[in-house]
C-alpha cells in the first residue's frame, strides 16, 4: 500500500506520519525530497536566482527559505512562478522515492508526507489519501510558536494553501487535531489500523508504481 498524508501547515500530518513509522510504515517526507532538490540540483538555484535575484540565496549560495517563504506565501504571483521551477523536478525524485521503497520491501506501507497533494494533481499515486485537519485558530498559534512568524506571516502561509474542504475530497480518512497528543494517537492508529485491514484484503497486481 502507498499512503498519502496531507493537511494544511501546522495541521499536524508529520506527526501523523511518524506515529504511523511506530507502526511500522515506510515515510517519505516530501518537504525533505523539495530540500534535497534544490540543494542538490545547481540549474534549479540558478533559476531561482535568475527568476527571483541573488538576495534569495545566502552567503553559501543556497536558498533562504525563510526569505523566500515570505515573499511567496504573500504573493500568489511569486508562488506559480516558485511552483514552475521547483515542482518538476520534485515530483520525479518524489515518484522515485517511494517506487525505491517498494522495491526494498513490498509488504511495508509506504506513508508519503506531502500537503501538496491535491494541489498537485497527484492524488491518484496513492492507494489511500488521509487528510489531517485542524481549526485556523489551532494552526495559527503552532505555527507562530514553532516557526518564530509574525500573525501576518502565519496568516499568509495558512490562507495560500488550497482550503480543508478542497483537500477532503481526496481523502478517504480525515483525522481531526484540535486535541492533545494522546487524542491524536488514537485516532491516527485507528485510521492505521482500518488501513491496514484493506491491505490485507486487497492485493494490488498492477498500480500507478
Amino acid at each position: 500500500m502507498v499512503v498519502g498524508v496531507t493537511g494544511g501547515i501546522a495541521s499536524g500530518k508529520t506527526a501523523v506520519c511518524r506515529m504511523f513509522e511506530s507502526e511500522g510504515a515506510k515515510v517519505v517526507d516530501a518537504d525533505r525530497v523539495g530540500r534535497v532538490v534544490v540543494e542538490e540540483d545547481f540549474g534549479i538555484l540558478k533559476a531561482l536566482r535568475m527568476e527571483f535575484g541573488a538576495g534569495m540565496l545566502t552567503p553559501e549560495e543556497t536558498l533562504d527559505r525563510r526569505k523566500m517563504g515570505k515573499l511567496v506565501f504573500a504573493n500568489p504571483e511569486a508562488r506559480a512562478k516558485l511552483e514552475r521551477i521547483v515542482h518538476p523536478p520534485l515530483l520525479l525524485r518524489l515518484r522515485e522515492e517511494i517506487r525505491q521503497a517498494l522495491r526494498e520491501d513490498q509488504k511495508r506501507t509506504v506513508v508519503v508526507d506531502a500537503a501538496l497533494i491535491v494541489e498537485c494533481g497527484i492524488a491518484n499515486w496513492f492507494d489511500v489519501v488521509v487528510m489531517v485537519q485542524a481549526s485556523e485558530r489551532s494552526r495559527i498559534k503552532r505555527l507562530m510558536r514553532r516557526n518564530g512568524l509574525s500573525r501576518k506571516e502565519t496568516l499568509d502561509r495558512i490562507r495560500s494553501q488550497l482550503s480543508d474542504a478542497e483537500r477532503a475530497k481526496a481523502a478517504a480518512f480525515v483525522i481531526w487535531n484540535d486535541g492533545d497528543m494522546d487524542q491524536l494517537k488514537r485516532r491516527a492508529l485507528k485510521v492505521w489500523r482500518e488501513i491496514n485491514g484493506r491491505s490485507e484484503k486487497k492485493r494490488l497486481t498492477e498500480g500507478p508504481f
